[in-house]
């Protein structure tokens, strides 16, 4: 009989689980050791969206994380064990809530 799960199957699904998608007052763990969240913050007539990494890895991360609403170019985070670190993605949005995405490797 087959298997059902080949070792290229299980890496892509492995892959996928870097992947996360987080709303504004939620916080997914993206892995065993790295978390992912946004946060909005009222800037007048607007808001402002920033995109949240926490590494409690032992070693240091590199991270690519965008939004819904400013999918590109990605922003590019370094991230040292024991660390976080946040980067605006949205300056002066009119939609409050919005979606982070990310995705981390070992550096």
């Amino acid at each position: 009989m087959k298997a059902l799960v080949t070792p290229a199957i299980l890496a892509l699904g492995i892959a996928l689980i870097g992947i996360v998608m987080v709303g504004e007052a939620n916080s997914v763990r993206a892995g065993s050791c790295y978390e992912i969240y946004g946060q909005v913050r009222d800037v007048g007539p607007g808001w402002a969206h920033i995109v949240v990494v926490e590494n409690d890895c032992d070693y240091w991360l590199q991270c690519s994380v965008w939004t819904d609403v400013t999918p590109q170019p990605p922003a590019m985070i370094t991230v040292g064990p024991g660390m976080s670190e946040k980067t605006q993605r949205t300056a002066n949005s009119d939609q409050k809530e919005f979606k982070s995405y990310g995705i981390c490797r070992r550096k």
